[in-house]
């Protein structure tokens, strides 16, 4: 433990955001609370568009494979509007965490590939301006993997897609976007907080294949099921 951890211990007291034991920063989930939240299985494949019930969610997925840690339920869910929403930053960690546990667990599975760089899903400027951060980048940092937050950008300042049916989510999201590569990579992984139909990862998989990417990973902490509740 460096000493910054140390003495930020000592002065302010860790506690596990779920059940509030003292912990050791910077983790925010004890190692009992960790274990309780239920977790995505891979069931014998590191893509998940290999279980049949994920693929029926995302018939038209342009992407190549798919990484999530947890459904869009309690606490994650909580955690992530609390972020998102309110800017209760004290969750990014426990989402970290949550991620590193469920990376280690698809490290296992035989087709397993990592990413050359991450690119977090990009807000236009107006929206990253009024709330001060965008989530999905802070979520993703600290993971030891390449962080790319200038090859995407978005040039239009849609609604936001909760907001939208599924129709309109794809009509909202079209042109919201643009793609100029700082390095000709050929595996992205393109990371974000929920996915719900996939329009807005679909969007941003067909720019950079068509700037030359050849494999595109689409990784969120949650998939939510408009028609389950979970």
């Amino acid at each position: 433990m460096n000493f910054y951890n140390k003495l930020l211990n000592w002065v302010l007291p860790n506690l596990c955001v779920s059940c509030r034991e003292q912990l050791l920063a910077p983790a925010k989930l004890c190692r009992s609370c960790l274990g309780d939240i239920e977790r995505i299985t891979f069931k014998d494949s590191a893509n998940l568009l290999h279980r049949p019930d994920i693929d029926k969610l995302l018939k038209s997925a342009k992407f190549d494979s798919l990484f999530a840690v947890t459904w869009y339920q309690p606490p994650s869910s909580l955690w992530l509007k609390g972020l998102k929403f309110n800017k209760q930053r004290i969750y990014i960690n426990a989402l970290r965490q949550l991620i590193k546990k469920q990376l280690k667990e698809a490290s296992n599975q035989k087709n397993w590939q990592y990413p050359e760089v991450i690119m977090p899903v990009p807000l236009h400027w107006f929206r990253h301006f009024r709330r001060g951060f965008n989530q999905s980048e802070e979520i993703w940092r600290n993971l030891n993997i390449p962080i790319d937050t200038q090859s995407l950008i978005r040039v239009k300042n849609t609604k936001a897609q909760s907001e939208l049916n599924k129709r309109q989510r794809k009509s909202n999201i079209k042109g919201a976007f643009s793609c100029n590569l700082i390095r000709p990579y050929q595996h992205v992984a393109i990371v974000d907080d929920i996915i719900t139909t996939g329009n807005t990862v679909n969007e941003l998989t067909q720019l950079l294949k068509k700037a030359g990417v050849k494999q595109v990973s689409v990784w969120v902490v949650a998939i939510s099921d408009p028609l389950n509740s979970h």
